[in-house]
């Protein structure tokens, strides 16, 4: 039989060849399965956009149709409390309506007489990134969380000075974004890391976590009645649940 000589060169071209086409099928095979995704993503967006449709079922002004006018009023600056040194990042007003206490990245808590602008405690915290502050319903206490993970209690009764943590709450495994007291013995922060914990303040331990979110939990609003540990929880994952 005849025999045919294939030479070097010969091989290094059909490999090339045989290179290039299986490059061509896969660019062709990748942009179809892209071609694709894009299509299912448009079909998602279609039903999404029916299912908000579905519960958008009136609107603002027609619900507040019927609501009565408010007399016209306009609000004033009435004082100016100053003695932070940076960005304040977060406020809560005491239960007398009297004092509050203010959290800012100069890494300090400031209790405050509202009236007379004077400050009552000056607070250092060991983490500046502060997020988040919060008063007990008893007045006495303080709390703060922020970007250390953890949420720290302090008795503004103590004669320390300056006021070290009296309980140092540490379970989060990302940042406090938020922190609010249920009653005295009972505060609920929310986290970075999805979660939401309820603390026994006074011995430090966790009562109960709450799980759910696909987002970071951004704010949690207690119930806003005494002994009620209802809860909702607002996160970025567009959600907002309610706890009980």
């Amino acid at each position: 039989g005849a025999h045919v000589r294939v030479s070097a060169s010969d091989t290094s071209s059909l490999s090339l060849s045989l290179s290039l086409s299986l490059s061509v099928v896969a660019s062709m095979s990748l942009q179809e399965e892209l071609v694709a995704a894009r299509s299912r993503c448009e079909n998602l967006e279609r039903e999404l956009e029916k299912l908000r449709s579905k519960h958008q079922d009136t609107t603002l002004a027609e619900q507040a149709g019927d609501v009565e006018s408010f007399a016209r009023f306009q609000l004033r600056e009435r004082r100016t409390l100053r003695g932070h040194f940076s960005k304040v990042y977060t406020i809560a007003w005491a239960p007398d309506s009297r004092g509050l206490v203010s959290g800012s990245q100069d890494g300090k808590l400031i209790v405050w007489n509202s009236f007379t602008t004077m400050k009552v405690h000056a607070i250092p915290l060991r983490n500046f990134w502060v997020m988040t502050c919060a008063f007990s319903p008893s007045g006495d206490v303080v709390a703060s969380g922020g970007l250390d993970n953890n949420c720290s209690i302090f008795r503004l009764t103590s004669r320390e000075n300056p006021l070290r943590p009296a309980r140092e709450l540490v379970h989060h495994s990302g940042y406090v974004s938020c922190c609010r007291f249920l009653s005295k013995e009972l505060i609920l922060t929310s986290s970075g890391d999805m979660s939401c914990i309820l603390w026994n303040a006074e011995g430090g331990e966790v009562v109960s976590k709450f799980l759910g979110h696909a987002g970071d939990i951004m704010y949690v609003s207690p119930f806003p009645f005494p002994n009620h540990t209802n809860f909702l929880s607002a996160s970025c994952d567009g959600t907002i649940k309610n706890w009980s």
